[in-house]
């Protein structure tokens, strides 16, 4: 497999694996803002892309229930991805274009551009949860 289709992949899969996280209801409150939103998705951007693996995973709607071994696993990777990413020259700047709140679920989804050393941009969408006056990552 091509190196690119390879980081395609692995990108993929990141994606699909934060989608596909349970999610919870949460409390709205003066922080259920775009604002919020965007910041915090772009913290733990930052935190994936720097490899800080464990505070991301944190960061994760259920993650204090999460088994060690299932942690260990997102931590692998999550590690992968961003070695990845550092390959690819590294992330040098991550900037929220837009969020799309949704009130009922108390749910978001965040649009992110990542910035490498070369100016190449890619574009991602981070699913975020409003839970207990916080946001994280769905």
């Amino acid at each position: 497999m091509k190196s690119e289709q390879f980081a395609t992949a692995v990108k993929g899969i990141l994606i699909l694996l934060l989608m596909s996280l349970f999610s919870c209801s949460g409390e709205q409150g003066d922080t259920f803002t775009s604002e919020s939103v965007q910041q915090a998705a772009q913290r733990y951007c930052a935190l994936y892309t720097q490899g800080k693996t464990k505070e991301c995973i944190e960061g994760m709607v259920g993650s204090e229930s999460f088994p060690a071994e299932y942690k260990e696993m997102l931590q692998d990777v999550f590690a992968q991805g961003a070695k990845e990413l550092e390959r690819k020259g590294g992330v040098v700047r991550v900037e929220a274009t837009s969020d799309t709140l949704y009130v009922a679920d108390s749910t978001a989804y965040v649009y992110l551009d990542l910035v490498f050393t070369d100016s190449v941009h890619e574009q991602i969408g981070v699913p975020m949860v409003f839970q207990k006056g916080e946001w994280r990552l769905k």
